[in-house]
């Protein structure tokens, strides 16, 4: 019986790797041209490019970092007493979180495991809560300027929840929605309109998720007068008077209360651009409401600081 001999070490020739990124490079089988998706797709636009390309278009930030070294730390003393663009910058970050956000939306979840697509509704939900923040920042930073046009109030808080949906559904919050029985419209800016009310909104659903239980957030719109008001009210989350007050204050030393206190702030200041008014107020059995009041026929601003 012959003895088996003992594998002796793999050897490797020197310019291994350059054989092996030639190789890489050129790929052993022609791949026959498929026509162009007519949607996109974005994971795989990525993992369908050609393999030399994705190597050039990678070995460019290379190039870039080898080139464009960053400065010393010292280089930026120049700098500590500028003035920061501090409205251009939250711009430029709202930007970025919609951007980022829009990007979920190229994800396909249908094949993935629930553990997964837990993960992407919860960073999501984070993006999204970063740029509602962004944004109140913005309106209660820069000089606004409301463009007054006729809008439906229907179509203005279906559009203000679109984006909750799945914050609702995780906090196992229920929207109970009241509308008017008849169509009502009220002249506004759209755009500072929904960010006053998903701050509204928003506000309440935090509140709903640190009661740590299922519960109802009740919204209700209707017109009194001349005036348009939509009620946000929450009764899961226990508040006392006190807590009520402070919601405004944004020097708080609590993360959460500074949140909830630049949307209250931002919601108040776009109730004043357009002639109007916001409270927020206790109800009878320790929740909290928050009442969003406006001219349905538009109104000029309010002066406040």
């Amino acid at each position: 019986m012959s003895e088996t001999a003992e594998p002796g070490p793999i050897t490797l020739p020197e310019d291994n790797f350059s054989e092996l990124l030639e190789s890489i490079k050129t790929p052993a089988a022609t791949v026959p041209e498929r026509a162009p998706r007519s949607r996109v797709e974005g994971r795989m636009m990525r993992q369908g490019l050609p393999t030399e390309y994705r190597m050039r278009h990678d070995a460019h930030y290379v190039e870039e970092l080898t080139t464009h070294p960053r400065s010393a730390a010292a280089d930026y003393a120049a700098l500590e007493n500028a003035s920061v663009p501090t409205s251009a910058a939250l711009r430029d970050i709202c930007q970025e979180f919609e951007g980022l956000a829009s990007c979920f939306n190229l994800i396909d979840q249908s094949a993935r495991p629930l553990r997964e697509r837990l993960g992407l509704a919860l960073a999501k939900i984070g993006v999204q809560r970063s740029v509602r923040y962004a944004q109140q920042l913005r309106i209660l930073l820069e000089d606004q300027h409301p463009l007054h046009r006729e809008l439906r109030v229907e179509e203005l808080l279906r559009d203000t929840f679109v984006d909750l949906r799945e914050e609702l559904r995780l906090t196992e919050s229920t929207l109970v929605l009241d509308l008017p029985g008849s169509p009502m419209a009220v002249r506004g800016d759209a755009m500072l309109l929904r960010t006053a009310l998903r701050a509204c909104a928003g506000t309440a659903i935090s509140f709903i998720e640190l009661s740590g239980q299922a519960a109802e957030l009740h919204v209700s719109a209707f017109a009194s007068g001349d005036v348009f008001h939509c009620e946000f009210r929450q009764e899961a989350w226990a508040m006392e008077p006190q807590q009520v007050a402070r919601l405004f204050e944004m020097e708080s030393a609590d993360r959460g209360c500074r949140v909830a206190a630049v949307a209250m702030n931002a919601a108040k200041r776009v109730a004043q651009l357009h002639g109007g008014q916001f409270e927020a107020r206790r109800t009878s059995i320790g929740g909290c409401v928050f009442v969003f009041s406006v001219p349905k026929t538009g109104g000029a601003p309010v002066v406040a600081n």
